[in-house]
């Protein structure tokens, strides 16, 4: 087998980008970068002309990845999940999985799984997983349980599920279309689904055993910045007719939210304290918690207004007008210190006008050295104490420059906007539902929802570009490129055909098991869609030389391109939950590629008695 420079070279980088994507030694950004730069330089100064004398591999198609329709479906992706979350709007859709599941992890997640299962044969199975994103990050964050162990099982899961029929996964309808031209039978609904379910048998018993190992537990940037010890803040909330809390049993869990404490029940001009014997909540009492911070962003959804009620008790916005602002949906949450010879040291927040001076909420204040049980308002601040505040960033931008603050700025989160919740599920389901029918493509329609969960004020611009990740704009342009690379360079098709022509003494059971090894390697390379294409004639010619039929070749190209996981750049999906799961590129390498081995062990033991080859 004689290979060009162009071809070794191409196998070369090849290697180097998985190397350096993998071990991430360098920060995966850069490596990107580098890769597409050697590749542009390589082919310019060699390049790779056609008959007309044109680059094949010049710069217009190896930097055409930053507009390929896969990397803005996905960017545009990553904007709806964030409106969904950042407004709780699929709230219900967890708290009725948890109620069916009475709380418990495995029952919950099973019961989640098992709806992926059950639509992506049916529906296209990227849609299924933008769905169930949003679904599966609010569960782990309820049961307390690491996104990183859920989120790449949806993506496998939906994957193998999208193998069983014709329309479950875009691959599957390449290789049918791929076959229409070369001449042959397209390929029936269900042909693929008997071996298809094998494979996903074996797919799901790996999962469920050896997932829970491999994966990593990992925890969000949030939650690292939270490792150690977790300050604990005193906030003031007010029992309102509408929050569910009117009659409930006054108990240091009433609020029902992990890592909250009641502590103090202000009803009028008395203090009840704990134990709370025979006391129910009544309407407008004031409620003095012992809440962390991430338990503060939770009571801010799941009870709105609950705490501006109480700072509108004090006569810090009292009005509608002035309320509205903080529910609006570009609110943050953050910490700030008070430090020694700051003004406001010995004075409370009452007396300062908090509100009116700086146009921000304080929803609590920790202080290390003693518990406080007092009303939030009226503490007078020492040295040391911290605040949790409420507002814009321009406004803490303000506060900082007052001089009588230190800002600690590694605690800035998004406050959610559950007023909004309506609106942006409104838009997510209509996107999704769009795209699963096909009435629009899922680019235009995912494009379309990001126009409307910004005209509509669930996410202001600034929101909508945080939300976007820098490591997969510049990571899938870069594998597109190596793609590209690949298959122009006729490097793929010249190995596939060498290998597979070299075993043919072997017999058409270890033709088509290799056949299968390879495009299930490949795919983790050149993507599924174009290893469906570029390996499907190839698949048709090795079976007329067999003299078998082209049905069972045509399969092993279809479901070996279906495994698509040892690389997020596999599959769009993969490349979905990279950042919901805080996952690394070796995260994929180290779960899937045992997988795809074992999808290969499987194929070989089954196909060959199923397609009667032995």
């Amino acid at each position: 087998m004689e290979i060009s420079f162009p071809e070794a070279f191409t196998f070369l980088i090849v290697l180097v980008a998985i190397v350096l994507f993998a071990i991430e030694r360098v920060p995966i950004e850069l490596s990107a970068l580098a890769v597409l730069g050697v590749l542009l330089l390589f082919f310019e100064i060699f390049p790779l002309l056609d008959a007309g004398g044109q680059n094949l591999l010049g710069a217009p198609v190896l930097l055409q990845g930053f507009a390929n329709p896969a990397l803005i479906t996905v960017l545009a992706l990553l904007v709806l999940g964030q409106g969904v979350i950042r407004t709780d709007a699929l709230g219900w859709s967890t708290g009725y999985v948890l109620a069916l599941a009475r709380m418990n992890v495995t029952l919950s997640f099973a019961l989640a799984f098992g709806c992926v299962l059950v639509l992506s044969p049916f529906l296209n199975n990227t849609p299924v997983v933008v769905l169930f994103i949003p679904i599966l990050q609010v569960l782990a964050h309820r049961l307390r349980h690491p996104a990183s162990r859920v989120m790449m099982p949806l993506s496998f899961v939906a994957v193998l599920a999208g193998m069983t029929t014709l329309i479950g996964s875009s691959t599957n309808l390449l290789v049918s279309g791929a076959l229409t031209q070369l001449g042959e039978a397209p390929l029936e609904f269900f042909d693929m689904t008997v071996p298809g379910l094998v494979l996903v048998a074996v797919g799901l018993v790996y999962l469920a055993v050896l997932g829970p190992r491999l994966l990593p537990d990992r925890p969000s940037l949030p939650e690292r910045m939270m490792t150690g010890r977790i300050p604990r803040f005193v906030a003031k909330l007010t029992v309102a007719s509408d929050t569910g809390l009117i009659d409930q049993a006054a108990a240091s869990n009433v609020l029902n939210i992990p890592n909250t404490r009641l502590i103090l029940v202000q009803r009028g001009e008395r203090a009840l304290l704990p134990p709370f014997r025979d006391v129910r909540l009544r309407s407008s009492d004031l409620l003095v918690v012992l809440a962390t911070r991430t338990a503060l962003v939770d009571l801010a959804a799941r009870y709105p207004g609950l705490l501006h009620n109480a700072l509108a008790a004090e006569k810090l916005g009292s009005t509608d007008e002035e309320q509205v602002p903080f529910t609006a949906g570009d609110q943050v949450l953050a910490e700030v210190m008070i430090p020694p010879g700051s003004r406001l040291v010995g004075e409370s927040l009452e007396r300062i006008g908090f509100y009116r001076s700086y146009q921000c909420l304080v929803l609590g204040l920790e202080r290390r050295s003693h518990m406080i049980r007092d009303q939030l308002t009226k503490i007078r601040l020492l040295a040391g104490d911290v605040l949790v505040v409420q507002g814009t960033r321009e406004q803490l931008r303000t506060l900082r420059r007052t001089g009588n603050f230190l800002p600690l700025d590694e605690t800035v989160v998004e406050l959610p906007a559950p007023q909004l919740a309506k609106r942006a599920a409104a838009i997510f389901v209509g996107v999704v539902l769009v795209a699963a029918t096909g009435l629009l493509p899922v680019v235009i329609a995912a494009l379309l929802g990001c126009v409307a969960m910004i005209a509509t004020g669930v996410l202001t611009f600034g929101q909508a570009v945080r939300a976007l990740d820098r490591r997969i704009v510049l990571l899938v342009p870069t594998s597109l490129a190596l793609g590209a690379a690949l298959e122009k360079s006729g490097g793929a098709t010249l190995l596939a055909q060498e290998l597979l022509i070299g075993f043919q003494a072997f017999g058409p059971a270890v033709v088509l098991s290799l056949l299968f090894l390879i495009v299930a390697l490949m795919t983790n390379i050149l993507t599924n869609n174009a290893t469906a294409i570029i390996f499907t004639p190839i698949a048709v010619s090795i079976a007329y030389r067999l003299d078998e039929s082209p049905t069972a070749f045509a399969l092993a190209v279809l479901l070996a391109a279906n495994c698509s996981f040892a690389t997020p750049i596999a599959y769009q999906t993969n490349l979905l939950i990279m950042g919901p799961g805080h996952y690394r590129f070796s995260d994929f390498i180290r779960l899937g590629l045992p997988l795809v081995f074992l999808m290969w062990i499987a194929f070989s033991l089954f196909a060959p008695w199923y397609f009667e080859l032995i």
